[in-house]
């Protein structure tokens, strides 16, 4: 055999080989690839995802804060004896807006804490339980603050719509004269009320 076709036959098999070679590693390195670039794009989509989230809540605390600066937590005015007679109509309002009968509504003795004061008012209602959850969820959004700090219920019926007789304590804070007009009012007594519930 000459040493042209010689040349040609391991040219012919070293071509070949690369080729099978070559093959080999498209075909084992396609699927890296391609789980590469696919975990890249949901990289890249989550980021998206993350900024716009990061986006919404920045503008719910912004709006949040500029609603708090607009929110005067104390109730108006800074005579006890009519403060707490505006409270027991507003009670009576809500009351009789959630279907629930108000069977009694008092002024009871107030306190002093610091830079505010208490002005408590004693109300009895009767009705469903439903009306009753709406009440209380209606009392304590309530702006100014109003905090529930006692509670007692005695059911009258039983079922799902089981009627009961409730007796709260709700409370107000009256700005002190002598206190600043800025003066915070302590937001603790807001979640950490002492609530007594008790069936009899």
């Amino acid at each position: 055999m000459s040493q042209g076709g010689l040349l040609r036959r391991r040219l012919l098999f070293f071509g070949l080989n690369a080729t099978i070679v070559l093959a080999i590693c498209l075909a084992v390195l396609e699927p890296i690839a391609s789980h590469f670039a696919e975990r890249n794009d949901d990289m890249m989509d989550s980021a998206a995802q993350l900024a716009q989230v990061r986006r919404v809540v920045d503008e719910a605390a912004r709006l949040g804060k500029a609603a708090t600066l607009d929110v005067d937590p104390y109730l108006p005015g800074t005579e006890e004896r009519i403060a707490s007679a505006d409270l027991q109509a507003n009670l009576q309002a809500l009351t009789s807006a959630k279907g629930l009968a108000v069977q009694a509504v008092r002024g009871l003795p107030g306190r002093h804490s610091g830079q505010w004061r208490a002005v408590p008012v004693g109300l009895e209602v009767e009705g469903t339980a439903v009306a009753v959850r709406e009440l209380v969820a209606a009392i304590e959004t309530q702006t100014p603050f109003l905090f529930i700090t006692d509670l007692s219920l005695r059911t009258l019926s039983d079922g799902d719509d089981s009627r009961m007789r409730v007796s709260l304590t709700v409370e107000g804070a009256l700005r002190s004269p002598t206190a600043p007009p800025a003066g915070p009012l302590l937001s603790e007594n807001r979640s950490s009320g002492d609530v007594k519930a008790g069936n009899r």
